[in-house]
């Protein structure tokens, strides 16, 4: 093979900016629409569990801790995870009890380090509250 021949893509490429940047030591910005990891904000949580229902890679599990104190467990598998955001379009609440965030770095070498794990108190849905009447006017007192 002759060297000669590659010489000037060599020194082309020498004084060319770099094509990829230094991923760990610089943070690219997440595109928008980014979908991440999925998690629940309790305090909002009524346990319907169209979350459990609807998601198409069985990565959520809603179980009961104590009825009677009506203790759930919510656990999220993010390593059968897809990321596809159907348990917040199922989500029933509004605001939204299952939110989508935008870490992507959630790397771990135990699949069961992925795991997120809630225990909580069912939220109740209080129904709002009518207006209150008017005060009626003071009734007319008769002249004489």
């Amino acid at each position: 093979m002759r060297i000669a021949a590659f010489l000037p893509e060599l020194l082309r490429h020498l004084f060319k900016k770099p094509a990829t940047i230094d991923y760990p030591f610089k943070k690219i910005a997440v595109p928008p629409g980014f979908r991440g990891t999925p998690y629940l904000r309790p305090e909002l949580c009524i346990v319907c569990k169209a979350c459990e229902r609807d998601c198409p890679a069985e990565a959520i599990e809603i179980s009961d801790v104590d009825p009677a104190e009506k203790r759930f467990r919510m656990i999220i598998h993010n390593d059968r995870c897809i990321h596809c955001a159907q348990c917040v379009d199922s989500c029933p609440t509004n605001p939204k009890a299952m939110q989508i965030d935008n870490l992507h770095e959630i790397a771990a070498d135990d699949r069961h380090k992925l795991k997120a794990e809630w225990i909580y108190v069912r939220a109740v849905i209080k129904p709002k509250a009518a207006a209150p009447a008017a005060p009626a006017a003071p009734a007319a007192e008769p002249k004489a």
